[in-house]
């Protein structure tokens, strides 16, 4: 089913001439092939509304393109005139009206009034205005520049678009694709390339008509053909894979309603679909599973968005969870988010070497901060210093990080006044003589905290980090009662 030589992919965007949003195009096409609601998240001057409107011309659908943060509900519904008996409310259609549309284009929804916003949810999500079905009207998208955060140290580097503010969540819920679009720093020098090449052939009237609008069709007939089979195909897998996911997120606190678990449910099979179109037999499974994650969660249009990296791990934790017997030891380790705790069970359960090894190093990756990846080390090398035959890949990257708390080193540092003073002196003043430290767990957090000044301290809170690795040496057993000697 591969349309077109692995060396020069032509996929939605391509063939509208967009350049470097080829990663997106399985969600735009299973956007299309479902009639599902999108919302395009992106700086300005990022293509989104030049995207939409090539792509209405493709299909050659009617469309309507509204501002949002300019439109009254009258220019969605035309005139309202009661009738002669002043008890049905009809509607005298202007030429921006709705009513004809086939694609509905909501530009800068986050600069919506409230209570414009709130007559958009059936409009999004029914395809009704004013309890009156929208009989023609298919794709429902819209777009908006990144939430404006109350915290200006959030996303540093980053535009803040004052007067752009966050979904309602339940406006947020109603979209199945939340997209986050490549501004000029995402974009690839080929990419950069091809839109400075565009903008220069339009000036000089040598620009090239590059549009595929029939390749935009086919792929969006062809998608809508394989859905229901692959729905029927892969439905337990699928409900397996999402319900893992849901709980996962869940634990990594990016909740998740009810609705939202349907729609990922249909989004994942629809972007199969949709990659299945575009690669052929290349489309893998898993990666449509985890294209489906980074791009349907409603939090990716919020001021902070999920992190990437929490968000693959989720999808690789469920992904490994749904090829697993429900009886089997492994799935209850998988279902753990904690990556420490996932290592402490694996190992309670009598786990193979190499399984507890392949944690380990995980979860060594996992960890947010050096300081935590330092901590986490050094309990864990206590731990299975005399219990686990591990690999190497876990040995060596173990003791390589615990060395500098577990052996014995000269501390040398020229101080001056300044911050670094200041935290030398919190950490004299909390320390304890070494004649008062008794217990291994005092000892080690003596280590610990002396360990990273000055270089961690300098970029990490040492009181923050401390407790992390405290609760790293609770949840592994070394306590206050075990000797030092």
């Amino acid at each position: 089913m591969n349309r077109f030589p692995d060396s020069e992919y032509v996929g939605i965007t391509s063939a509208l001439g967009i350049q470097g949003w080829e990663h997106l195009d399985p969600v735009l096409l299973a956007a299309l092939a479902t009639d599902a609601p999108l919302l395009l998240v992106g700086p300005h001057g990022t293509a989104k509304s030049q995207l939409v409107e090539k792509i209405a011309e493709a299909l050659n659908l009617e469309m309507r393109h509204y501002n949002a943060s300019l439109i009254n509900y009258d220019d969605l519904v035309g005139i309202p005139m009661p009738d002669e008996t002043a008890t049905i409310l009809n509607f005298i259609s202007t030429p921006g009206a709705i009513w004809e549309a086939q694609f509905v284009f909501f530009d800068e929804i986050s600069r919506c009034r409230p209570d414009l916003q709130n007559k958009m949810f059936p409009i999004v999500h029914e395809r009704k205005v004013a309890g009156i079905q929208l009989e023609h009207l298919k794709h429902r998208w819209a777009a908006m520049n990144p939430p404006a955060p109350e915290d200006p140290e959030v996303n540093p580097g980053m535009e803040a678009y004052l007067g752009s503010e966050a979904l309602d969540p339940a406006l947020a819920d109603r979209f199945w694709f939340i997209v986050r679009v490549p501004n000029w720093k995402d974009l690839s020098r080929d990419a950069r390339g091809g839109v400075l090449q565009s903008a220069v052939m339009e000036l000089t009237g040598d620009n090239q008509d590059v549009t595929d609008y029939e390749l935009v069709a086919s792929y969006v007939q062809q998608c809508q053909r394989l859905i229901p089979l692959f729905g029927r195909e892969m439905m337990d897998w699928v409900i397996d894979y999402v319900t893992n996911a849901m709980d996962l997120l869940d634990k990594a606190q990016i909740w998740q309603s009810t609705r939202r678990a349907a729609n990922l449910a249909k989004a994942l099979i629809a972007i199969h679909a949709a990659r299945r179109v575009l690669l052929g037999e290349d489309a893998d499974l898993e990666g449509s599973a985890q294209t489906m994650l980074q791009y349907c969660l409603p939090q990716n249009c919020a001021e902070v968005p999920p992190s990437a990296m929490t968000v693959i791990t989720v999808h690789q934790q469920a992904w490994a969870i749904s090829g697993l017997p429900p009886d089997d030891p492994r799935r209850r380790v998988l279902e753990e988010f904690d990556p420490a705790r996932r290592v402490l069970m694996a190992h309670q359960y009598g786990l193979e070497d190499d399984y507890v090894a392949h944690l380990i190093t995980g979860a060594l990756r996992d960890c947010p901060t050096d300081p935590r990846r330092v901590g986490l080390a050094t309990v864990l090398f206590l731990f299975f210093r005399d219990k686990r035959m591990l690999a190497p890949a876990a040995w060596e990257p173990l003791s390589k990080l615990s060395s500098g708390v577990l052996e014995a080193r000269a501390l040398s540092a020229t101080l001056r006044a300044g911050a670094m003073t200041d935290i030398w002196n919190e950490i004299v003043n909390w320390q304890m003589p070494v004649e008062d430290i008794w217990s291994l767990r005092r000892c080690l957090e003596r280590n610990f905290v002396f360990n990273g000044f000055p270089d961690l301290w300098q970029r990490f809170q040492w009181r923050e980090e401390l407790e992390h690795f405290r609760e790293y040496c609770t949840m592994f057993g070394i306590t206050e009662d075990e000797n030092a000697s």
